[in-house]
């Protein structure tokens, strides 16, 4: 078998369809679908199973307790028997080429190829696709792939990489995508790009991300711990200092901090943000990406501060 694709399944029965439709028309023949029910309360199962039938060859339905999304795919990972391991979301779909390309990527000697995403609105007019890999920055390719978006399901990865590091997904924790991909791109050999965009990110409410005003948004402070143990585990903290303090910039400075402002939290979260920069990146206004983010970015992470929240607060807000 080429490639597994790990699909974890939580109560989606108004999508999972579309999505393994999606994954019935792939073009790529040697390609198996690993569903992990993830003790599922309403009919997912059930609809799952319809494709097991139809395609026990392609599809594959396991059940377990419920464990979260990380638990799931660690437990695909463990039944995967592809060359190659990909991960899809049960609400998100997918071309019917995508696998195929991604697979004659990475046979030409990569670890790991990644690919566009689509943010996927019913709204047609709201959509609009992320680049899966900045087109300019490091020639150190896995430094560039640190500045990327850190989802797991936009990228093929050799299924030695997760023996070979021993990564798991993190359990009970959200932004669990981080920790893991990260050290990936740190440790493998060869990235790969596929710069079409195949896949479909689907944007609805309720969704874990979109969920702004969870207490669980600080969760993303011990996450980023277990990022730098890690990396100082692996002896690779001063190798990719830069890459490591932009992540923090973008998680706790920038776009995290947009998130924390709509939170209700934003006393707490704001401090224990300068407590972690203080600590770990006391000079991270001199970080070299900084000059590659637009304008209106490089000016609130130039300005912010609590003197100056009242201005920026209303603009984020909305």
């Amino acid at each position: 078998m080429k490639v597994s694709v790990i699909v974890p399944m939580y109560n989606v029965h108004e999508y999972i369809c579309e999505c393994l439709d999606s994954l019935k028309a792939q073009t790529l023949d040697s390609l198996e679908v690993l569903i992990v029910d993830d003790g599922c309360t309403d009919n997912s199962p059930e609809l799952a199973e319809a494709y097991v039938r139809e395609n026990p060859e392609r599809f594959h339905l396991y059940h377990k307790p419920n464990g979260g999304l990380s638990d799931a795919r660690n437990y695909g990972i463990e039944r995967a028997s592809g060359e190659y391991i990909a991960f899809l979301d049960s609400d998100d779909f997918v071309e019917p080429e995508l696998y195929e390309k991604l697979l004659k990527t990475a046979e030409t000697g990569c670890d790991i190829v990644v690919s566009n995403i689509e943010y996927w609105y019913t709204d047609p007019s709201k959509r609009f696709v992320m680049k899966g890999m900045p087109e300019s920055g490091p020639e150190d390719i896995r430094k560039r792939a640190m500045l990327a978006p850190m989802f797991a399901w936009n990228k093929l990865y050799r299924a030695d990489l997760f023996r070979k590091t021993g990564m798991r997904y993190p359990l009970n924790t959200w932004y669990e995508d981080i920790p893991v991909t990260t050290v990936l791109f740190a440790e493998c050999g060869t990235i790969g790009v596929l710069d079409e965009c195949l896949i479909h990110y689907r944007q609805r409410e309720g969704s874990i991300m979109s969920s702004v005003t969870s207490p669980r948004v600080k969760e993303i402070f011990p996450v980023l711990e277990l990022v730098r143990n890690r990396f100082a585990e692996r002896g690779l903290s001063e190798r990719y200092h830069d890459e490591l303090e932009y992540l923090h910039i973008e998680n706790l400075c920038l776009y995290g901090m947009f998130r924390f402002i709509r939170s209700g939290q934003w006393d707490t979260l704001y401090e224990e943000s300068r407590r972690v920069m203080r600590e770990n990146y006391p000079n991270w206004k001199r970080n070299p990406y900084i000059s590659s983010l637009g304008f209106k970015n490089r000016m609130f992470l130039r300005f912010y501060s609590r003197a100056t929240a009242f201005l920026f607060h209303p603009l984020i807000k909305k």
